[in-house]
């Protein structure tokens, strides 16, 4: 599918299902309304450092000059849209935080898009590209499906004793999965797994607010 036929796709998806048009603005930084978080601020920190959580979080800062123009070779980040110089800081800021309040990282799985990639590694300092955090975004209705049942399963699957496990990918991935649309780019949106696909919402961590704790 070349890049007319996708961004076509983007915005008949918008239509179809009702994804708000300025998540869909790559650049997007504003808020969203979130559910009621089971801990807030410094206790989500203290509950993070106890371990047991999966951390979902969106790619860091993304340049918006650029776009997913071939996704026949997710190597070739020359043909994506990758993160920003803003963004690659950002996301080494995460990883710095993380490492000094010894919250605990047993598993980074990441979308195989380069952005994804990139924030993973910067921050975590590894990856493991999975091709079910592909983006849900242009793709045929029963693939989506599928993402959101293998995405819905990471969430609710309990990590090793005292750590936590982070998924770094999109925007509508966590939306199907969760109802949750991620803002801006960079935030960590915290989840309790329960097994057998199913959490809780825990809270979030917007990328500005690591330094404060």
């Amino acid at each position: 599918m070349d890049s007319k036929a996708r961004n076509l796709a983007a915005a008949l998806l918008i239509l179809l299902l009702g994804f708000p048009a300025t998540g869909m603005a790559q650049g997007d930084q504003k808020s969203q309304a979130l559910p009621p978080a089971l801990f807030q601020g410094k206790d989500l920190i203290r509950e993070l450092q106890k371990g047991g959580y999966v951390i979902y979080l969106r790619h860091a800062s993304s340049d918006t000059t650029q776009e997913d123009s071939d996704l026949s070779d997710f190597k070739n980040c020359a043909k994506q849209r990758n993160l920003s110089e803003a963004g690659r800081k950002e996301a080494k800021l995460i990883g710095e935080a993380v490492k000094r309040l010894k919250i605990n990282i047993s598993s980074v799985t990441s979308s195989p898009f380069c952005r994804c990639m990139d924030t993973a590694t910067l921050a975590f300092g590894k990856a493991a590209p999975s091709s079910a955090l592909y983006f849900a975004i242009g793709v045929s209705p029963q693939e989506r499906q599928k993402l959101t049942e293998s995405l819905k399963k990471m969430l609710g699957t309990q990590p090793p004793a005292g750590t936590n496990a982070a998924i770094v990918s999109h925007t509508a991935n966590l939306q199907e999965a969760a109802g949750i649309w991620p803002k801006p780019e960079g935030v960590a949106i915290v989840f309790k797994p329960e097994g057998e696909g199913k959490f809780k919402y825990a809270g979030a961590v917007l990328p500005t607010d690591w330094p404060n704790y």
